[in-house]
């Protein structure tokens, strides 16, 4: 078979600031482009509460846990887990039966579970609403399951340089969408501007969710990575549902726990009574079955260990205290040095925004120079990953920030 008329498909845009980074000779170049924690040194972090979780189980009796495949529905004890770590244990009490859930291939896997069924079943409308802007793979996601994307405004672009919320545009909009189509929310730390919603604007983003019968689907990739605290990143979810709204819920361990490439997720389900549980797990199996037939095991294990033994528990909330903390310096650091450089400027945005990713308002100019002559790289939005910083290369991005900003005013 010949296959010289398969077209090259378009280059994946984190992939290709990685490729950039790789092919640069240069000794002080500094990444920003991909979305994964890096310690002070910029090397990969293991989780201390995951380094001891599986030495727990590699101690354990060799009949106690096998590599079997697992049911469709993945580990009924890590979902137990993630129900609770995300819904909290007075609504999953709440919700009791109608809450339903499946292991996924982490929040990516979620997602497109999430979407695929959306597409066969949602009532009212095949519509999908997504931030603008949102994590690119949204729309590959939403496309490949077949459903119609729209965007709703999320960033104030009057304000290019400063990026903060346009919550009267994304009331808007949403007050406009057609009846029972389905909005996608960032539980926390939202990627990839870092800018969230207080408490008091998600109340009005869940009436107007709730007055137009909209469908509310949360993608949670950063619980307790975005804060540090568990509880307080899952509460525009918990206001939700305290208001009477049935979400699907998208959960990644890659971040918050350092499983990257486990590949371990859930995707959770609110349902109206027992009887819609018990067809939509059914369904949710069937379009498993045919993608992936069976989720990986020894993750999910890590996993439930690590949210449900008491020591390894107080470890982990620890561990992530000290990842968010580093970022926040990462944050506060940059926003110094850049004022500094840049005097009359102010980066207040840089420290107002929260998580692993900040939209800094560099033009697609300014992000050009910063990596030719800067040899800083980062997605060509201004998008950094602010884990890519540590104390040895802050000062030579914000050196090459300031040259960008003074060689490509706007």
């Amino acid at each position: 078979m010949d296959w010289s008329s398969v077209p090259a498909g378009p280059e994946d845009a984190v992939f290709k600031v990685s490729r950039l980074f790789n092919e640069c000779k240069n000794p002080d170049k500094v990444s920003l482009g991909v979305g994964a924690y890096r310690d002070n040194n910029g090397k990969p972090l293991v989780l201390e509460a995951v380094i001891k979780a599986k030495e727990q189980i590699g101690k354990l009796e060799p009949q106690s846990w096998i590599h079997e495949y697992q049911s469709i529905q993945g580990n009924p004890d890590f979902l137990a887990a993630s129900q609770e770590l995300v819904f909290g244990k007075e609504i999953c009490s709440m919700l009791g039966n109608r809450l339903v859930s499946l292991q996924s291939l982490s929040g990516t896997g979620a997602c497109s579970l999430g979407f695929t069924f959306l597409q066969k079943f949602a009532p009212k409308s095949k519509i999908l609403y997504l931030p603008d802007p949102t994590w690119g793979n949204h729309f590959g996601i939403a496309k490949h399951a077949g459903l119609e994307i729209r965007t709703y405004r999320y960033l104030d672009l009057s304000k290019p340089t400063t990026p903060m919320l346009d919550l009267q545009g994304m009331l808007e909009d949403l007050k406009q969408a057609p009846e029972g189509s389905t909005v996608v929310l960032h539980m926390c730390a939202h990627n990839p501007t870092g800018v969230d919603p207080t408490l008091s604007q998600l109340e009005e983003i869940a009436e107007v969710v709730k007055e137009r019968n909209l469908i509310p689907f949360f993608d949670n990739a950063y619980q307790g990575f975005a804060s540090g605290d568990l509880e307080g990143d899952a509460a525009s979810l918990r206001m939700f549902v305290s208001k009477g709204l049935n979400p699907l819920v998208a959960c990644s361990f890659a971040k918050n726990m350092g499983l990257y490439g486990e590949r371990i997720g859930a995707l959770h389900v609110v349902t109206s009574d027992q009887t819609s549980a018990a067809a939509t797990s059914s369904q949710f199996k069937i379009i498993a079955r045919v993608v992936y037939s069976s989720p990986p095991r020894f993750g999910a294990m890590v996993a439930h260990r690590v949210m449900t033994d008491s020591t390894l528990r107080i470890l982990w909330e620890n561990e992530l205290k000290e990842m968010s903390g580093r970022i926040n310096k990462m944050r506060s650091e940059l926003r110094r040095l850049l004022e500094q450089k840049l005097p009359g400027t102010s980066w207040k945005h840089v420290t107002d925004q929260i998580g692993m990713f900040s939209y800094t308002g560099l033009t697609k100019d300014q992000v050009e120079h910063c990596a030719n002559p800067g040899a800083v790289f980062m997605l060509p939005t201004g998008r950094i990953s602010m884990a890519g910083l540590n104390d040895g290369n802050l000062e030579h991005t914000a050196k090459a920030f300031a040259g960008a900003i003074k060689a490509c005013p706007v």
